[in-house]
């Protein structure tokens, strides 16, 4: 389904700066498979994610969404096929509009836009349905300014509005990590649900290893811009956290006394 091919991103080339984000990486995910990414921070998580979405051109390489070669497609184009929920909150959602003509533009994501956003009453009812599963209380507030709520709140309609059209795939870019534990435990609560239900092609970047153990069907782990280990299935059950590291130390030659370069 996802089919990333020999792919390499270099910033500020012949610069002193030059930095190799993503080093000729290959990647296969099959059609509703969830994989987790973990890596320490300049691993190339997020740029690999960017690479897919479109957010600027690779050095070489070649990226296929099904059917589709959109490496030369602008972000805009491959938007039809993909969704993301970014780490900031504030990223997914229109504040100054309310929960309603947030849910509506999304709902009418791809057709022809007009001057003025009619919301049905057909509309509501399935604005209401839907929003109830967060377990929230959002169904009750269509009219509240995005605004006015919390970050987990937010992050939950955005993971709403996100999946409306059952996108091909779904990026998921820490999309927890700026939220306090319990909003974050809930919020993944929300993401499993909705990810399993509706079968979703998922990417999860995540710093907690935990998750990317025990949450989708499959952890890659980055380093240098490659992809390192890649375990699913048996093996993936009976990985634990301390295997990981080992696994990661024999993989990148690292030596790690902590699993703290994780996480920073």
């Amino acid at each position: 389904m996802l089919k990333v091919e020999n792919v390499v991103k270099v910033f500020n080339k012949g610069s002193v700066n030059e930095k190799t984000a993503l080093d000729h990486i290959s990647f296969f995910q099959k059609k509703g498979e969830f994989v987790t990414i973990i890596g320490s921070n300049g691993a190339g998580k997020s740029t690999f994610l960017n690479a897919i979405a479109g957010n600027f051109p690779c050095d070489s390489g070649s990226i296929s969404i099904g059917s589709r070669n959109v490496t030369k497609l602008p972000q805009y184009t491959r938007a039809e096929y993909i969704s993301r929920v970014f780490q900031d909150p504030m990223s997914g959602t229109a504040a100054s509009m309310t929960i309603e003509e947030n849910l509506i533009m999304a709902f009418r994501r791809g057709e022809k836009r007009r001057l003025r956003l009619a919301i049905k009453d057909k509309d509501r009812d399935f604005f209401c349905q839907e929003l109830s599963k967060l377990g929230l209380g959002l169904e009750n507030r269509l009219t509240t300014k995005v605004s006015l709520l919390s970050g987990g709140q937010r992050q939950a309609l955005t993971l709403l509005m996100a999946t409306f059209k059952e996108p091909e795939l779904l990026l998921l870019d820490e999309h927890t990590a700026a939220l306090d534990p319990k909003t974050a435990e809930k919020v993944l609560q929300l993401t499993c649900e909705v990810t399993k239900g509706r079968t979703l092609t998922t990417l999860m970047i995540t710093h907690n290893l935990d998750h990317a153990l025990n949450i989708g069907d499959r952890t890659i782990m980055m380093h240098e811009g490659r992809i390192v280990l890649d375990i699913e299935g048996e093996e993936r059950k009976n990985v634990t956290i301390a295997n990981l590291l080992e696994m990661f130390e024999r993989a990148s030659g690292a030596q790690l006394h902590t699993d703290r370069v994780l996480f920073s």
